[in-house]
């Protein structure tokens, strides 16, 4: 069954802007029953202002592996942060519900926490970025992982360090481990919806939480003129799910810092 957390909402649009699949929460966006949704017009569902600002998002997309993002949109009744990606003429689109309100200045707290990088050491770099990151964020482990999966620097708030995994080649939100998985119904292209970072947990990722006493989780690939040199993991001992544009002020800080490592030298 394909499904996605409640947290999120997601909807796969055809070319013709028409909905061929939806998560079975999009009443949350008003009145109506989820498979009413199937078959119709996106700008029926979200509004002709909406669908507006979404397109024009959507043209940003340059290729299939690129992203966008949107936040404190309002969605009839609720107010919602997007993020849309696409796959040939097609598009996915999850949003997930706003929990805190639009930072003053994301770019600006990008600049200010690449100002305090001192110093031409990768591992000292990387050392001050992930203090920076674990505030920031409020996770209890914050780390980066290069790509054979090993932890190059880490933080973390009082606890003792979980196990790392991977590296991540997408982004990945897991706000709550027990949370009920939500159906997507319609006809989810598989390519596509594999994309989402709302994506419900499998048995084996909710066993892996479980065994090493965590409830949440957040993977952001970090790439390098498009080659995936490592990620940026977060780990939380209770269910956590930082804003939306945190995360994106945390990636676009994460990215900044691995090519700055691989400047002074470091190989991943």
């Amino acid at each position: 069954m394909t499904a996605i957390q409640p947290c999120a909402l997601l909807l796969q649009v055809g070319p013709d802007w028409q909905v061929e699949a939806a998560s079975a929460n999009v009443a949350m966006l008003g009145d109506l029953k989820p498979t009413s949704a199937i078959g119709q017009p996106l700008a029926d569902l979200i509004g002709s202002k909406a669908i507006h600002s979404l397109r024009n998002r959507m043209s940003w997309l340059s290729n299939d592996e690129s992203e966008v993002q949107d936040f404190g949109v309002e969605w009839g009744d609720a107010t919602l942060d997007v993020r849309a990606a696409r796959t040939d003429d097609h598009f996915l689109i999850e949003a997930e519900l706003a929990v805190e309100p639009r930072l003053p200045d994301g770019i600006g707290m990008v600049r200010s926490m690449s100002d305090r990088l001192s110093g031409s050491d990768p591992a000292r770099l990387a050392e001050i970025a992930m203090r920076q990151l674990n505030a920031l964020t409020g996770f209890d482990h914050l780390m980066l992982i290069d790509p054979r999966g090993e932890v190059i620097a880490s933080a973390q708030r009082g606890k003792p360090r979980a196990a790392a995994t991977v590296a991540q080649s997408r982004t990945r939100v897991i706000a709550d481990r027990d949370a009920d998985p939500v159906p997507v119904l319609g006809e989810p292209r598989s390519d596509l919806v594999g994309r989402a970072a709302f994506s419900a947990l499998d048995d084996d990722e909710r066993v892996r939480l479980a065994d090493i006493g965590l409830f949440s989780s957040m993977a952001l690939p970090l790439r390098i003129d498009g080659e995936l040199v490592g990620s940026l993991q977060a780990l939380h001992h209770a269910p956590r799910r930082c804003g939306a544009e945190r995360r994106s002020v945390a990636h676009l800080f994460a990215e900044r810092l691995v090519a700055r490592m691989a400047r002074c030298g470091w190989q991943p």
